[in-house]
């Protein structure tokens, strides 16, 4: 009867942090890629993790909004620097 009864409190700073690893995973990768295709995706990838980091940020992870969301702007416009290198390929 008791095992579903206790909510267990979500570490939205924990998970924050684990997210933010795997983002700057990805971002390196992209950095480190020479297919620009493989790249652009690997960027939309990144642009999508800084979305769910501002989600967690709004859930109650401690984190200043203002930085992630230039940081995502920053990735918003890189993305769409190599997208326009794709379409001049």
């Amino acid at each position: 009867m008791g095992l579903f009864s206790r909510k267990s409190k979500v570490d939205y700073d924990l998970v924050f942090r684990e997210q933010y690893k795997s983002l700057n995973r990805v971002h390196q990768q992209a950095r480190d890629e020479l297919d620009y295709k493989v790249k652009e995706s690997l960027m939309e990838v990144v642009v999508e993790k800084y979305r769910e980091l501002l989600e967690l940020i709004d859930k109650g992870a401690k984190q200043d909004p203002k930085h992630f969301e230039a940081l995502k702007k920053n990735a918003e416009d890189e993305l769409q620097t190599i997208k326009n290198i794709n379409e001049d390929a």
